[in-house]
């Protein structure tokens, strides 16, 4: 028989567990995308990043298989705003799909194979898809939504198609809302079986890519960063022409 002692005890370690859990899931985690605001403008930044040469644009990184979404996906990195960072309150942040399904083989960077999907599911669980052939955006492309006090700390579910190519695949995303300009462009480099030095290999390629062609299809794929990079740039100058276009 619980005395009303134990009882108090047993609800006390309850209690503090959940508090731990809370901390923990509030807690900066340094390998994941920083999310703010400067002028109106969401921003990305965070301890695990690097920085593509010729766009400027940000590179996070993620290796494909974990314990809880088996070997073919990943919900890492998450998203969260950090330290004293605040979005606006109960705003919702969307992600845009952008360019085609990057692939590095050990050499060089280019088209994945045909074939070849990697799939990005939401927070309400919809899928967006690249491919060589480009993105198919899900029925919603929903990132998660600030708390009250304008935190956000969310994951996106990355997986490839199983019995894909051992390399390391890139996508390109950029985040949203209606409350702020769009974020620049940024990239995400997952790795599917590669050991770490292969791995930051298929980084520094990224970084260093050049926009003179070497075989032609990754002539063909950085002809794709640079448009994006100038699609950006007048997407960005045209809204903060247009004040309708802010929050």
């Amino acid at each position: 028989m619980m005395t009303t002692g134990n009882l108090l005890r047993g609800l006390s370690a309850g209690l503090l567990a959940a508090g731990a859990a809370a901390s923990a899931w509030a807690a900066d985690h340094p390998g994941d995308v920083a999310v703010f605001a400067r002028e109106g403008q969401l921003k990305l930044g965070g301890q695990r990043v690097e920085v593509q040469a010729s766009t400027g644009f940000n590179i996070y990184r993620a290796d494909l298989g974990d314990l809880f979404h088996g070997p073919w996906a990943t919900s890492n990195p998450g998203f969260q705003t950090q330290g004293s960072e605040r979005l606006k309150p109960g705003g919702e942040i969307g992600f845009e799909g952008l360019g085609a399904l990057g692939f590095w083989d050990g050499a060089s960077w280019s088209l994945a194979a045909a074939g070849t999907q990697l799939a990005v599911s939401d927070y309400l669980e919809a899928e967006s898809l690249w491919s060589s052939a480009g993105v198919s955006p899900g029925a919603s492309q929903l990132l998660g939504e600030t708390s009250a006090s304008g935190k956000l700390h969310e994951h996106l579910v990355f997986s490839i198609t199983e019995g894909a190519a051992v390399g390391a695949y890139q996508i390109t995303l950029r985040l949203n809302s209606a409350d702020y300009l769009s974020s620049d462009p940024f990239y995400m480099i997952l790795n599917r079986g590669l050991d770490e030095a292969a791995f930051q290999r298929a980084r520094e390629a990224l970084i260093q890519a050049s926009p003179v062609p070497e075989p032609a299809s990754a002539g063909v794929w950085f002809l794709g960063v640079l448009l994006l990079w100038g699609v950006s740039r007048r997407h960005s100058a045209g809204r903060r022409a247009d004040p309708s276009t802010r929050g």
